[in-house]
């Protein structure tokens, strides 16, 4: 069991070797002491499609990113309407119109894919598999924990923007609303924001 174990391992860190985006080489090594083999390649995707679409460290960032210190003020009302998008179908609990806001697998494929750092041992058909039943449960939480609130949307406030050229993913996202009471709380609702061309999308609804 230790050798099976051991082999795991071993292969993991020779996938982590060959990726050279720093977004997934962070997740790996954060990981290890954890979860190993297969479960550190589906949570490189989480790292991808999910909340933590980070970079590694400001001195690793690739000459193709860039971070930016805030919300550029073109796309502030795309960011905006997209929100409140989200906090008008969890307030119907209407979960086919939560779904339609997610990124589609076409745009991750063909635009939001090949604008990140290489990842050579990792196809995007395959990360596109691995992740849709860590977004369907995260969307499934999401509703039970939010499903018919009357939120009314305050601020969007990303924990960073990162531009992939004419790409832009706006991280842990957290929105400043006001409930029914009256009470400003702040909430996570889904994982990070895709801006592609101008258009937006959610990452997923992956949380960590």
């Amino acid at each position: 069991m230790g050798r099976h174990r051991q082999s795991h391992v071993q292969r993991a860190r020779s996938i982590e070797q060959g990726v050279r985006s720093p977004l997934i080489v962070r997740f790996l090594r954060s990981r290890t002491g954890i979860v190993w083999g297969i479960g550190l390649l589906l949570g490189a995707f989480v790292v991808l499609f999910g909340s933590r679409l980070w970079l590694s460290s400001n001195a690793r960032i690739e000459s193709a990113a860039l971070v930016l210190p805030s919300i550029p003020s073109e796309s502030r009302p795309g960011v905006r309407a997209l929100a409140e998008e989200v906090l008008r179908a969890l307030h119907r609990q209407d979960r086919a119109a939560l779904e339609r806001l997610l990124l589609t697998k076409e745009g991750f494929c063909n635009e939001l894919w090949p604008a990140l750092p290489p990842t050579p041992n990792l196809s995007c058909e395959w990360v596109w598999s691995a992740y849709a039943p860590q977004n369907a449960e995260g969307l499934y939480r999401i509703l039970q924990e939010h499903g018919g609130r009357a939120y009314t949307l305050l601020r969007v406030e990303p924990q960073r923007i990162v531009a992939y050229g004419d790409v832009r993913v706006y991280e842990r996202v957290r929105l400043v609303v006001m409930d029914e009471t009256g009470r400003e709380r702040a909430v996570r609702l889904f994982g990070s924001i895709c801006e592609i061309r101008g258009t937006f999308r959610l990452c997923s609804f992956i949380l960590d």
